[in-house]
């Protein structure tokens, strides 16, 4: 009996650490990222359970080498599947565009990974960021790229000068 009096407490204890943990933390993540991109300040940062949403600002518009860097999306894709990592930019054409591309073809691991962070990500972003990532999305000439490591998407809108990140896990 005296076992039972103490599983109310033994919840209650599992969901506040529960609810302290994040999907990402900003020092860790932001280190993974500046081994892609250069980046300067951090303009937000939100991280849940089941998702991350964070902007940087963007220092340079390059990519560094550590991503490798597509100009199609069939170059993108097996670069995404021999490394589990792949940024794609092509001159006039969009983020969103090129997922779509990806998503058609027989081997869409990317698109798909990219597409699931980008539309889970909903519940980080606040309304003003969720308008920059959209806009950034449907920038033509953006970069997006995708890491299995810190499994998010990240677009770099050249325009704006800022990286996009979001990650989102449906648990």
């Amino acid at each position: 009996m005296s076992f039972l009096r103490h599983i109310p407490l033994a919840a209650v204890t599992s969901l506040a650490v529960l609810s302290g943990c994040n999907l990402h933390r900003e020092a860790s993540l932001r280190g993974a990222l500046e081994r892609y991109f250069t980046l300067g300040d951090t303009l937000s940062f939100n991280s849940k359970l089941t998702c991350t949403a964070a902007v940087f600002r963007a220092a340079l518009n390059d990519v560094k080498p550590d991503m490798p860097l597509a100009s199609t999306s069939t170059e993108a894709q097996e670069l995404f599947r021999d490394s589990g990592k792949a940024a794609l930019r092509v001159d006039g054409q969009t983020p969103h565009a090129l997922t779509d591309k990806m998503l058609a073809t027989e081997d869409g691991a990317f698109g798909r990974q990219a597409l699931a962070a980008a539309a889970l990500v909903g519940r980080c972003l606040s309304d003003a960021d969720s308008q920059d990532f959209f806009r950034a999305l449907t920038r033509p000439g953006a970069t997006i790229a995708y890491d299995t490591g810190v499994q998010g998407v990240m677009v770099l809108d050249p325009l704006e000068r800022k990286l996009f990140f979001a990650a989102g896990d449906p648990l």
